[in-house]
């Protein structure tokens, strides 16, 4: 059987993903305490630098997100690389904690936009056709693989060198590893290849005749119900994961667990994450999304209970293990929504445009940390990101299954809600 170059796409973005967040978004938890002994700042402030990272990003995923659908997606990515590869030098310069916020607020921020999760799952929806739901779910690993190898690593990096001269060894990393492979082998599309695209399934060519797409623009989008269904749902999802995985290091330092032990916490969690990403990105074509979204809730849900009851080690990990296999379901959930009732070809667009409410959900991880400075514990914090997860929820009975959806509904060229 001929390989399919799509293939060789897909893992240059789980591949940039892996290093860039690994190194970066992934790790910040376990930079917290060694900046919090290093600079005598509270929790809170450090970890504001992640809440204005999100900030940034959700107010430049439009822009982002357009430039997807009509530019060179490879060049893209080696500058969000090049950008990120600086922000990680600039970080091992530092003498003040507001300059940690800042490089994070506008190197590190610009840099995983751009060579991140969107990068990798537009990718992944131009790329295939009758396998898209697998192809996306597995875009989506690259993260999580980062979050699983890169933390134990990391830690034991500025365990043996200290934390400045670990992050220029993860700048050179990053710098050689991504830019001469994504320049090389990443393309938009199979025209420009002059391939062509994997072919339908049966199911997934029924779905694609029975839908018709309209060209989206950003009027019509925001005016689209399934968009503020998407809203609704993702965003608290999304707040409370980030609350917790932010935290999660810090979380365990409170019950004694040393910062190598706290580590593989993360790593549990990520790793997790991946296997489940792979699981919701085979099932996305064929199970309802509703029941998909609310398995990976209730799974998200047991973790945050089982933190709360300020657990053993082992039941951290178990907890861990629980919080992965629901952030999992997260974004090829959102990728199966956006292409399922988007179409592929504005899949950019609309995902950019979920960013800006994404701010949102930004606040949550230095909500909790401010809480934690102010309550002496995340009791309340946890208290708090449990009841986010309700409206989430409740949200999602609002979208229609795609069995409900036929061409008797369209109206003006537009699916239905």
């Amino acid at each position: 059987m001929r390989w399919y170059y799509g293939w060789s796409v897909l893992a240059v973005g789980v591949a940039f993903q892996a290093i860039l967040f690994g190194f970066t978004v992934n790790s910040f938890t376990l930079w917290v305490t060694e900046w919090v002994d290093d600079f005598g700042a509270p929790r809170g402030d450090l970890i504001f630098s992640i809440t204005i990272l999100g900030i940034v990003q959700g107010i430049l995923a439009p822009f982002a997100g357009k430039a997807m659908d009509r530019a060179s997606i490879r060049f893209l990515v080696v500058a969000g690389a090049i950008i990120t590869v600086i922000g990680l030098a600039l970080i091992s310069q530092i003498t003040a904690v507001w300059q940690i916020v800042a490089i994070y607020a506008t190197l590190i921020a610009v840099g995983t936009l751009l060579a991140g999760p969107l990068a990798a799952q537009t990718l992944a929806a131009k790329w295939f056709r009758g396998r898209r739901g697998f192809a996306v779910g597995i875009s989506t690993i690259g993260t999580s693989i980062g979050g699983f190898v890169m933390p134990p690593l990391v830690t034991l990096l500025f365990l043996e060198v200290g934390w400045r001269d670990a992050h220029l060894i993860l700048a050179a990393i990053a710098l050689v590893a991504i830019v001469p492979i994504v320049w090389l082998i990443v393309r938009n599309n199979p025209e420009e290849l002059g391939i062509e695209p994997d072919p339908e399934t049966e199911v997934s060519a029924a779905r694609v005749a029975a839908r018709e797409f309209p060209d989206w623009t950003t009027v019509t989008i925001l005016k689209e119900r399934n968009f503020w269904i998407m809203i609704l749902a993702f965003v608290p999802m999304a707040t409370a994961l980030g609350s917790v995985q932010h935290n999660l290091s810090p979380i365990a330092n409170d019950s004694g667990v040393a910062p190598q032990e706290a580590s593989y916490l993360v790593s549990m969690m990520l790793g997790s994450a991946a296997v489940s990403k792979l699981f919701f990105g085979l099932v996305t074509d064929r199970w309802d999304l509703r029941s998909l979204f609310w398995l990976a809730n209730l799974s998200i849900g047991a973790a945050i209970f089982l933190f709360m009851l300020q657990p053993s080690y082992v039941v951290m990990l178990g907890a861990s293990v629980l919080l992965g296999l629901g952030a999992g379901g997260f974004l090829p959930l959102l990728a199966a929504v956006v292409s399922s009732r988007f179409g592929p070809k504005s899949f950019g667009r609309v995902m950019g445009l979920v960013g800006p409410f994404a701010l949102l959900g930004g606040f949550g991880p230095w909500l909790a940390g401010w809480l934690r400075d102010h309550q002496g514990s995340y009791e309340v914090a946890l208290q708090i990101t449990l009841a986010i997860l309700v409206p989430a929820v409740l949200a999602m009975l609002l979208l229609k299954p795609l069995a409900a959806i036929t061409q008797k509904q369209m109206a003006g060229g537009r699916p239905a809600a």
